[in-house]
């Protein structure tokens, strides 16, 4: 009998969707995580997208960019070791004027 985690990715390759699914699983896992390491900035930074293995992530100010730009070999662990199945090159930090709501 198949499982869950088997069939489901069968279906989503079959209708287009699993590279899709993919990405948005290390973006809510990389969000999530830096939520969890910077506590006192998470206002201010967001993972933007995974897109052609490079996951980018906005941060609104200059601490928020120079605290993540520290913990980047931290997180790309983290990424392989939760989302093995995902291949991340890089990873950038930019600056970003616009305000997160």
């Amino acid at each position: 009998m198949d499982s869950l985690r088997s069939i489901l990715p069968k279906v989503l390759r079959k209708r287009g969707l699993h590279e899709h699914a993919t990405a948005s699983m290390v973006t809510y896992r990389a969000e999530k995580w830096l939520k969890s390491s910077l506590p006192r900035l998470c206002d201010a930074i967001a993972v933007h997208e995974l897109s052609r293995a490079v996951l980018t992530i906005e941060c609104a100010n200059s601490i928020a960019l120079q605290e993540c730009r520290f913990l980047i070999p931290s997180l790309q662990q983290e990424l392989a070791r939760s989302c093995p199945e995902s291949v991340i090159r890089d990873i950038r930090v930019m600056r970003t004027s616009r305000k997160r709501t």
